[in-house]
């Protein structure tokens, strides 16, 4: 599964099994979450202990509200590229050409081609109703009185 998010709580950001990290079309990271506050204490960027981490890394590589941008921009630059030089970066290089030597992609295309059939469709919707009309009980409560209470004005002239 592939998510984008903007400045995730610390929690969240530690439910990630991996992580990609890209400033101005440019790779800055990409690996495991734990592997993160390494890789940028190696750069001599150390990862504050009380700090989240989306919140530190986001200040890192963003250029856009930093007070001395050209330095900003300087040390973005420095960053991609001891990304582009690092170990972690050449395997990942190594794995992709694997996979298009191979000619097959990694994703299996079996479980895309499965579609659900009319019943199933019908009971997962009527089902995601219910919820969301349980969840909001006022909602559906005061919609059913005005329902009956226009369909009685509409009885009695």
């Amino acid at each position: 599964m592939v998510v984008s998010i903007h400045q995730p709580s610390t929690v969240t950001f530690n439910l990630f099994d991996k992580l990609l990290l890209m400033s101005q079309g440019r790779t800055h990271y990409f690996g495991s979450v734990e592997g993160v506050a390494a890789h940028y204490e190696a750069l001599g960027y150390p990862m504050p202990v009380h700090v989240n981490p989306a919140e530190f890394l986001l200040e890192l590589v963003n250029t856009d509200f930093a007070a001395d941008r050209e330095s900003a921009a300087q040390r973005l630059g420095q960053m991609q590229l001891a990304w582009a030089g690092s170990s972690k970066a050449a395997e990942l290089a190594a794995a992709v050409a694997a996979v298009e030597e191979k000619g097959s992609g990694a994703v299996e295309l079996d479980a895309v081609a499965h579609k659900p059939t009319l019943p199933s469709l019908v009971l997962t919707l009527l089902h995601r109703s219910f919820v969301k009309s349980y969840r909001d009980v006022v909602v559906y409560g005061i919609r059913l009185a005005m329902y009956t209470g226009e369909s009685f004005l509409r009885i009695c002239p």
